[in-house]
């Protein structure tokens, strides 16, 4: 949150819980909040304000977009070649992931999770 130059004061009251992050274990988090995401570059662009739920929560990822936000965009992912299409102002905005950074954070996620139900069980 600092990064953005937020505080805990920015964010609302939330009641979500989300389950199955690390397997057996739920999470609740700390409030949300409502911030504009962008896609593409200065001369064609979309720009749509999405409501993210934070969470204290060590992760290979930083936001989440879901299935609300991918409607909102009227985005279509596909997850094997690292892609998202959706309507811009003047036609298509592709939007394309890098592989290395996509495995990299798998992994750090992997060994993540790994490490929490490890913890847990220790308790």
């Amino acid at each position: 949150m600092t990064k953005l130059g937020l505080e805990a004061k920015d964010l609302e009251p939330t009641r979500m819980i989300f389950h199955g992050i690390v397997p057996g274990l739920s999470c609740s988090p700390i409030g949300r909040i409502r911030l504009d995401v962008l896609f593409s570059d200065n001369s064609h662009f979309r720009r749509e304000p999405i409501w993210f739920e934070v969470v204290d929560l060590s992760s290979a990822y930083h936001p989440l977009l879901g299935r609300p936000a991918l409607a909102k965009f009227m985005a279509v992912p596909h997850y094997a070649y690292l892609k998202i299409k959706q309507p811009g102002p003047k036609g298509l905005i592709t939007v394309t992931g890098d592989y290395r950074k996509s495995i990299e954070c798998a992994q750090d996620g992997a060994k993540l999770a790994e490490s929490m139900v490890v913890a847990e069980e220790w308790r």
